[in-house]
């Protein structure tokens, strides 16, 4: 199975199988070149993959969690793998994200609650347990301190969930200290977040973004898409890609109101589940068309 990263925030391709493309329109003439690097078999099927630094924690599917290290990017070493039995879930794991500075690892069962798993002991995973809401679609996990984070989960069911949680060094437990629901106008199935702005998509509805101010967080506006938006990549607080699956992916730019200074449609016949940017180079994961690459 290959493996490739499409959350990364840096465009690092460990194997690549794919349509290339260049601009929004594609030119034939001055098409990328690529190289493959390494691959490696995850087992499962690869539903996500976070790199930091040399490790690449993989969301295997119904292999559960994989740790791979890539010091020697050429040849990628299996550290651990945790199976679904062993993190005490059912369903496959549809997404990993790993937050260096508290040493800890989040990964999704699908459409069930996130799983908490702590790495600060070394090599060694014990996975804490499950928490948020069930039909949990995509999450983010932005620290507040060394011994604090809070999740922000799409909710299928209740829009916008919020849990926080701090770490009581007597106890050596993490623990849920505050936790809220906003209400989205439909039901999201996609996050980001970039400092205090917040996007989530919402299928046939479109998107809808949220601003934090100190903790209080209000809907700012709501836009309708063509297509059944599916992931949102935030540039800044207003710019954003939305992939839109036949609708393909959406550039906008907006302010803080349903005005939108521009808007740019492109891959519309990709059937696009994904964006990742890099400065000014895209990277669309397009399901069984491959994997696009553009310059914006």
């Amino acid at each position: 199975m290959t493996v490739i990263n499409y959350r990364m925030k840096k465009l690092i391709l460990l194997s690549i199988i794919a349509s290339l493309f260049s601009c929004m329109e594609p030119n034939p003439e001055d098409i990328w070149t690529l190289n493959k690097i390494a691959q490696v078999d995850t087992e499962g099927y690869c539903r996500d993959v976070y790199i930091s630094g040399d490790s690449v924690f993989v969301a295997a599917g119904q292999a559960g969690v994989q740790l791979f290290d890539i010091s020697t990017i050429t040849s990628p070493t299996l550290i651990w793998s945790m199976s679904l039995s062993e993190l005490g879930v059912s369903k496959e794991i549809s997404q990993v994200e790993y937050k260096s500075s508290i040493k800890q690892l989040f990964a999704l069962e699908s459409n069930e609650r996130p799983i908490h798993i702590d790495l600060s002991l070394g090599d060694t995973a014990s996975v804490v347990g499950q928490f948020s809401s069930e039909q949990t679609k995509e999450f983010s996990v932005i620290i507040k301190s060394t011994n604090s984070f809070t999740m922000y989960a799409a909710d299928n069911d209740d829009g916008l969930k919020i849990s926080t949680f701090e770490y009581d060094s007597s106890f050596g437990l993490w623990f849920n200290t505050a936790g809220d629901e906003i209400a989205s106008v439909g039901n999201p199935n996609g996050i980001d977040i970039y400092e205090n702005e917040i996007v989530l998509t919402l299928d046939q509805l479109g998107i809808e973004a949220f601003h934090n101010e100190g903790g209080s967080i209000t809907s700012s506006y709501h836009i309708d898409l063509e297509g059944n938006a599916r992931a949102v990549t935030m540039e800044n607080g207003g710019e954003f890609y939305i992939a839109c699956e036949d609708g393909g992916a959406f550039r906008l730019s907006t302010g803080f109101s349903a005005q939108w200074e521009y808007m740019v449609q492109f891959a519309k016949d990709l059937f696009v589940t994904h964006v990742t940017s890099n400065d000014h180079q895209l990277a669309v994961s397009c399901a069984s068309n491959g994997l696009g690459l553009y310059e914006a």
